[in-house]
């Protein structure tokens, strides 16, 4: 039993103290790595990602890929609000779909450290993937139907 609470103890030293600046640094750094990876696609055009979202099959760079997979947060809250605004420019809802991820991955870090003060409890952890799940349910079906409309 000693030598579980002091590994836990010795693991709690890896983690970080701030979540929220944490979250926000590693999504910034996966854009750079994004980018970095794009630009060696020029040099090694087998760097290439097939995979399908949301029923669309697609090839594309890997760098790309990152970028796409890491701001997915930014595409289904902000995509949803650009999708009902006239035509804008490419590079302006570019930059407002890497700001509302990077601010979304701030929240969830500094939700994690409200709660890591905070006595952990089961019911609170189950409210918390409830409203998630809600949230998630709630961004899908309005980009469904967007999408039939």
């Amino acid at each position: 039993m000693v030598k579980i609470r002091s590994r836990l103890v010795s693991f709690k030293k890896f983690l970080p103290r701030n979540f929220k600046k944490t979250f926000l640094f590693l999504y910034i750094f996966g854009l750079i790595l994004g980018l970095i990876l794009t630009l060696v696609y020029a040099f090694v055009p087998s760097l290439v990602t097939c995979t399908s979202f949301f029923a669309e099959s697609f090839c594309t760079p890997t760098g790309i890929f990152l970028i796409i997979v890491l701001s997915l947060p930014g595409y289904l809250i902000a995509g949803n609000i650009l999708a009902l605004l006239p035509e804008i420019p490419w590079a302006f809802s570019l930059i407002i779909v890497v700001i509302t991820s990077g601010a979304f991955y701030f929240l969830i870090g500094l939700l994690i450290d409200k709660k890591r003060r905070k006595k952990v409890s089961v019911s609170g952890i189950n409210k918390l993937v409830i409203y998630l799940s809600f949230g998630l349910l709630l961004l899908f079906l309005i980009s469904l139907l967007q999408a039939i409309i």
